[in-house]
Parts: C-alpha cells; structure tokens; sequence
C-alpha cells in the first residue's frame, strides 16, 4: 500500500496501473501543482540492496531519455521503503486495450504508431539503454494516435557488467527473441525482435507462436519453430519479417525499422508489396498454423491505462544502411522473471524472392546499343566530342562508385551527391554522425539493375571502433541533368565479420 503522499511531494490519489515490476498510481505533484504517474519499483526476486542501487542508477539514467515517443521521466526518489519513477501522465489507452477493445489494427494505421515506437526505442539503444519488455500493454496510445513508450523500470544500460550475471532475464516470455529464449544476453536485437512480435499481434489480433501452459514451454516453442507468415499485414508482411529475423546478425536494428515504418507512414502507396529486402531469411514452411481463442489475453497485458510523436531518424540515409551488431548468443539454463505467460501460434515464414540484377545496361533514348552515339537522336545533351556516351547502367555504377569514394573523408561532397528529398529525410547533422563512426568503406560487386534506376553493391564498412561489417544493398537513383544522385537505398543483407 502506497504511503498518502510520497518523499514529501506526490500526493496519492489512485491506482491506474499494475504489473510484475511495479505498481503505478495517479499522484499530484503538490510543488509544481500538475498529475504524474508514479510507480513503485520492486525489486527482482534475486536483488538485494546493491542491486537497489543500482536499479535507482538506471532509472536515472532512462531519465536522460528525451524524447517524444517515451514517457519521460520526472524524478526518481526513494523514501527508505522503496525506490519510485516520477513520469509524465498523459491519459490514453495500451495498445492492448486498443487490441482487446477494438480488434486488429489496420496496417497503416499500426505502421504510424509502431514508426513512433521504434523511433522512442532506438533513441533508447543509442544511449546505451534496452527496453527489455516491450510489448503492446508498454505502449501507450493517445486518440490523436500519438505512440509513447512506457516502463523502461526493468531496462538495464548495456554498459552494466551484471546485466546477467545472476543468470536471470526479465520480461514477457511471449515477446521473446530466440536468443533471449536460449539463456543469451538482451541486446537492442532482442528489442527489435519484441516490436516485431508486438506489430504481428496488433495486426493479426492475436500473438505468433502457439500459448502454452508454462514459460519454459513457451521459450522451447520460439527457439525451435520458425516465425509465422503475417496474414493481414500487407506492406507491413515485410517489415514484420526483418524484425523476426530469427538470426540476430541479420535482424534489423531498431533504426531500420524506423526508417521502414516512417517510409510506410508517409508514402503508404509507393510502398512495394515485397518490401525492403529482397532476402529470404525466414525459412518457408508447410502451412499456417491455426490456433483458437482461449481465456488468455493475446497482449501480455498489464493493466496500465496511463500513458499519454513525431518518428526521430539518426544514422540511416542513403547508404547510412544500419549495420547488424554481431550478438553472442549465450547458451545455458537461467532463470527467468514472468510478467505474463500467453503466446500464440506461429508459422514459417514464406522466403522473400530475392532482387534480381543484371549486369547488362538497359537501353534508353540517350544511346542506342546498336549505334555510335553520333548518330542517334536524344534530349539529352550532346556527349563531349571524341568521346564515347556513356550507357545508363555503367553511369548509375560509376555514380555509386563515385559516392562511396569520396567517403568518409568528404561528407560535403558525399552529402551534395543525395537527392534533396533524401537529404530532408536523414537530416545533415545524422549523416555527419553516421560517416564520423566509419574509418573506411568500400564496395565491390556494383551492378545495375534491368530496367530500374538502381544498382545492387556489397559495401564493408571499417569502423572506428574496430567492427568491421559487410551489407548488400540495393541504392535507387534519380537523374539530376546528366548525372545521377542517390535516392534512397534498401538492406537487403547485413552482416559483422569482426569485432
């Protein structure tokens, strides 16, 4: 039972919230005069008053996290009884409830709120800091369908050496990733893995594996079976898989699946069918599989009825394509703290077509294959005398060859080389940060693509940190008079090959 007013300042009025690490009331911030969700932090089974100390310590580091999609936090107090989260209070809905309530999302309106989402997320992950738990009931939705995401009480900071060192994991079993199911470290990829999890269930109204009775069950069933295909998903199908990577080196990061959801969000009708990448990393299965109602809430829900963006891009841009962490997975028996034990049933995945490239330039009105440019008409400009023009395909190579020359050393030029509408999506301030990690890059293998402005390339990354990290990539062009400058581009394999 809460105290009538806690460490001197909230006064109690209500609970609206309760979960497996906390209770969360409704108090009146008697200084500053405003309502505020404040929640009870218990401790973990495991944790005694280090561990106290040290859960206090995050909390105040989530605090440093500003930003429009996370439920910030005011203050963090203890008052000798128990450490409590001081955050914001915005009425709204989880996004359980909605599902509960209102059924299965539409795509796109679930790509707005899940762009919002991932974008609140991976400015956690740059900080250092993984959610842990999310989940539909850990995002709050208000009815203008603006997305924050809640109770960061059980995120650890990656720099923690003890994250697991007592050998226990937190979270819904449910929204487990599969080398978070195998006793591995949580990691951002476990994060992306859970919002893949969270955007199939508001999909589909319903969870990807099959419930079982118990959570070690659940956790075998997510280690050994492949994710189900999405059935209502539409242009967000493709989005869903790359999240459910079951391989967390070629899972996206949290910043890719912003830049998917974002992309969906503003251009829903440019979208392919087939999505970004052309990869089939999720192996194809027999049949969907069929799985009934049962009593148990789809969601993992935990009855928080208190939460109140605009989506945040770092890093990615054309060819600033999010390079996968190489993650360790951990093999061994833990023990695992449950807020919640429902799953649902899954199935495999059927395999993305992968792109098709040709190494053959297509021909265009500007040459003829057949005739010597001097004798073919075109718009375009007359080539420089004594001079051969140079076909489509090979000037869309030499442009992206061109590009990743000129870079990391001179992002002036490199930035003055992306169509003005890439230019406004990544911002110059996330390109500068982006290049200013890279020690060099590299690409081999640039092709054209057969009747698209677009070429594939295998790009190494050398980091200044040491990582070395390979991506193919598929970069779409746009001509600019009688050159070309880069569009967009799209990850269709990513892979660390040292650390």
């Amino acid at each position: 039972m809460a105290p009538d007013l806690i460490a001197g300042r909230y006064r109690v009025e209500r609970v609206i919230g309760r979960g497996a690490m906390g209770t969360v009331w409704l108090c009146r911030d008697e200084v500053l005069g405003r309502d505020v969700a404040v929640k009870q932090m218990g401790l973990l089974a495991h944790e005694s008053e280090p561990d106290r100390e040290r859960a206090l310590r995050e909390a105040r580091a989530a605090a440093a996290l500003n930003h429009p999609s996370v439920v910030p936090v005011f203050d963090v107090v203890d008052d000798g009884t128990a450490p409590w989260l001081v955050m914001e209070y915005v009425p709204s809905r989880t996004l359980a409830e909605i599902i509960e309530e209102d059924g299965a999302l539409s795509p796109d309106r679930l790509a707005h709120i899940g762009a919002q989402v991932a974008s609140g997320l991976a400015a956690a992950h740059e900080l250092g800091i993984i959610h842990r738990d999310v989940k539909p009931a850990n995002v709050l939705v208000t009815e203008d369908d603006r997305a924050k995401v809640s109770d960061f009480g059980i995120a650890r900071n990656l720099s923690d050496d003890r994250l697991t060192a007592t050998g226990l994991v937190a979270g819904t079993p449910a929204y487990f990733s599969p080398e978070l199911a195998r006793g591995g470290d949580p990691s951002p990829k476990s994060d992306v893995w859970a919002l893949g999890v969270l955007l199939y269930t508001a999909v589909e109204g319903d969870l990807p594996y099959p419930r079982k009775g118990n959570a070690l069950a659940q956790l075998q069933v997510i280690v050994s079976d492949q994710p189900p295909e999405p059935q209502h998903a539409g242009p967000l199908a493709e989005p869903i898989r790359r999240m459910m990577d079951p391989d967390p080196r070629t899972r996206w990061e949290m910043r890719d699946a912003q830049h998917a959801l974002k992309r969906l969000t503003d251009s829903p009708r440019e979208w392919p069918a087939a999505g970004l990448a052309e990869t089939a990393s999720i192996p194809a299965a027999a049949s969907p599989a069929a799985s009934g109602p049962t009593d148990a809430d789809p969601t993992g829900q935990e009855t928080a009825p208190w939460g109140s963006a605009t989506p945040d891009r770092s890093r990615r841009g054309p060819i600033l394509a999010l390079v996968a962490l190489a993650l360790l997975l951990v093999l061994g028996t833990t023990g695992y703290l449950l807020t919640t034990a429902p799953d649902d049933e899954q199935t495999p995945a059927a395999p993305s077509p992968s792109a098709e490239a040709s190494a053959e330039p297509s021909p265009t009105e500007e040459s003829s294959p057949s005739e010597p440019p001097s004798d073919t008409q075109s718009p375009e400009p007359s080539p420089t005398p004594g001079r051969e023009q140079t076909p489509p395909g090979q000037a869309q190579v030499a442009a992206v060859e061109s590009y990743f020359q000129t870079l990391p050393g001179d992002t002036d030029a490199g930035w003055a080389r992306l169509a003005p509408s890439m230019q406004q999506e990544v911002g110059r301030d996330d390109y500068e940060s982006w290049w200013g990690s890279i020690e060099s890059v590299q690409t081999e293998g640039t092709t054209p693509v057969r009747g698209e402005p677009a070429v594939t390339t295998r790009i190494t990354y050398s980091f200044k940190d040491g990582r070395v990290a390979v991506e193919e990539q598929r970069i779409l062009l746009e001509r600019a008079g009688g050159d070309y400058l880069i569009a967009d581009d799209q990850v269709l394999s990513s892979r660390t090959v040292s650390d």
